[in-house]
């Protein structure tokens, strides 16, 4: 049974890592670049981008859920006590993921429309007025907010994937260790 634990955990590590990387190094670069910025509109290129960034941070919060289920599921059939840092790091992302989804996308938003929609509701091309600059100006700051709680995820769930394939990791060697004799 401890087998199959491990396999699970390392199996959701690994997908979890996948598609972190995946979303952030090439969804995330491709919807941010000036070519869809340029064929779309900022408004419009921005807004899928969102959309993107709110679906990522859905997975993330699944994934961090599985791995603290899988975590007390390990916990109580191994008897061993619970790791805190490894509760810490499962935390902060599933905080980090609900944080985006439910915090930082929503601003993101709201700027936006605010920056680059016309009085009368049309579509404009850049902000013209000061206050539309301005809520470009902190549209900026959360994209870049959003930017880093990405690159932390991305390195905290490649601390988890290195620690469920680590064979030291409390629990028994998924595969028992051969020795050679010479």
């Amino acid at each position: 049974m401890i087998t199959f634990l491990r396999l699970a955990g390392l199996g959701t590590a690994a997908i979890w890592l996948g598609g972190t990387v995946f979303f952030v190094l090439g969804i995330d670069t491709v919807l941010g670049g000036l070519e869809v910025m340029r064929l779309l509109g900022p408004l419009h290129a921005n807004e899928v981008s969102f959309v993107a960034s709110q679906r990522f941070h859905l997975f993330q919060v699944t994934c961090a859920s599985i791995a603290l289920v899988h975590a007390l599921g390990e916990w109580l059939y191994s008897g061993r006590p619970f790791d805190r840092r490894l509760l810490f790091l499962l935390l902060t992302l599933l905080v980090l993921g609900s944080a985006g989804r439910l915090y930082v996308v929503p601003k993101c938003r709201a700027y936006n429309a605010q920056s680059y929609l016309g009085p009368s509701r049309q579509v404009l091309r850049q902000p013209l007025t000061p206050a539309q600059r301005q809520a470009a100006h902190s549209l900026n700051i959360w994209q870049g907010i959003g930017v880093v709680f990405n690159v932390i995820s991305l390195a905290g769930v490649a601390v988890y994937l290195l620690q469920q394939a680590s064979p030291n990791s409390g629990g028994p060697r998924l595969f028992s260790k051969a020795r050679m004799r010479i």
